[in-house]
């Protein structure tokens, strides 16, 4: 019994002497926040909190669009021949008629020069029978091969004067000379690529719209234009059309917006991003998507009410709608002036009691 009194008081002794934890020494929560000490002793968490105010909310798609020139053309001459000269470079710019590239047209102006020898006599024969007949001299038959034969040759000069024009190929339009596919003494043809040629002052842009969102797009319609390879460079311009058949394998419809392109820094197939309003909202209330929860019973939040001097949790069930960028449209169950937690709303509960934080 002995041995068994002096074990005991040993154990009593170590006990009394192990290390006391510093209740000084300052707690933080998982998220690193504070946690400060309320004066009865228990631990306050410290939040954030944003009041509602109601605001203009706007949702927007985006789609991917391409830029195209609206004048844009690959020339070809009208007929064949050997290219005599070209009058144009690379990067060149020219107004609308400039002489491009002349065909070798020797042969066409000897014909011309021979038509007109003919065409001469035939006028000459023409007006000599002409007169004969009104003095009914000579028979009908003779005037009139007179004056076909007259109008067969005008009508030949004609073609071939036309033909010497053809070998001419001047610009259709306003614009600068991309590419030169052909070199002075070589054969053309019909249809032969001759020369790229594009304007690039006026453009405009086609994109694809899932057909979902038909009835949210319409002509007319301002949208937000941005380009990857201008960052930094964005354009509001009007919807100028909306296609009238959905693409039965994209299910889509397309746009097409017109710009001027008065810097001449977009160029035809160049990528662009379009934003496009389907949805807009006056004086609605939203708040940041992620404090947004969801239980059994439906979405909710948290909010702080004034209990005095003192502030307490309170979980709020809500109704939501429209998502964009990580704002969500509150439908129900909040009001203009509520404050909800936006940061540390994960580590409160309904009735806690907190700290705001300025």
């Amino acid at each position: 019994m002995q041995k068994i009194g002096i074990i005991l008081a040993v154990i009593i002794f170590t006990g009394c002497n192990q290390p006391k934890q510093a209740d000084s020494a300052s707690d933080k929560n998982t998220n690193g926040q504070t946690v400060k000490e309320q004066q009865n002793g228990s631990k306050k968490i410290s939040v954030k909190v944003l009041e509602l105010i109601p605001e203009n909310f706007q949702h927007f798609i985006d789609v991917n669009g391409t830029v195209q020139a609206e004048e844009e053309a690959i020339i070809s001459p009208e007929v064949g021949g050997q290219i005599k000269n070209i009058y144009v470079e690379e990067g060149q710019e020219v107004k609308k008629g400039k002489l491009l590239v002349i065909l070798n047209t020797s042969l066409i102006e000897s014909n011309i020069r021979e038509v007109r020898s003919s065409l001469k006599l035939a006028s000459l024969t023409y007006q000599k029978q002409e007169e004969l007949w009104k003095e009914k001299i000579g028979t009908e038959m003779q005037y009139l091969q007179a004056k076909n034969n007259k109008e067969t040759l005008e009508n030949k000069l004609h073609t071939l004067q036309v033909q010497l024009e053809m070998a001419k190929i001047r610009a259709p339009f306003d614009g600068i000379i991309d590419v030169i596919y052909v070199q002075k003494g070589e054969q053309a043809a019909p249809g032969m690529q001759i020369l790229h040629m594009v304007n690039i002052s006026k453009l405009k842009i086609y994109a694809d719209v899932s057909e979902r969102y038909l009835s949210h797009v319409h002509k007319g319609d301002i949208v937000h234009i941005s380009f990857p390879a201008f960052p930094g460079y964005t354009l509001d311009e009007e919807i100028f059309r909306t296609g009238k058949v959905i693409n039965e394998k994209s299910r889509t419809f397309r746009i097409e917006l017109k710009i001027n392109n008065d810097r001449k820094m977009l160029l035809p197939n160049l990528i662009s991003k379009i934003k496009l309003n389907d949805f807009s909202a006056e004086n609605s209330l939203t708040v940041p998507s992620h404090v947004i929860k969801q239980d059994v019973k439906g979405s909710y939040l948290f909010t702080v009410k004034s209990n005095g001097d003192s502030y307490n949790v309170k979980k709020i069930y809500i109704g939501t709608g429209v998502t964009y960028e990580d704002i969500t449209v509150i439908t129900s169950g909040l009001s203009a002036g509520d404050k909800i937690i936006v940061t540390g709303y994960s580590l409160v509960t309904n009735g806690l009691e907190v700290n705001i934080q300025g």
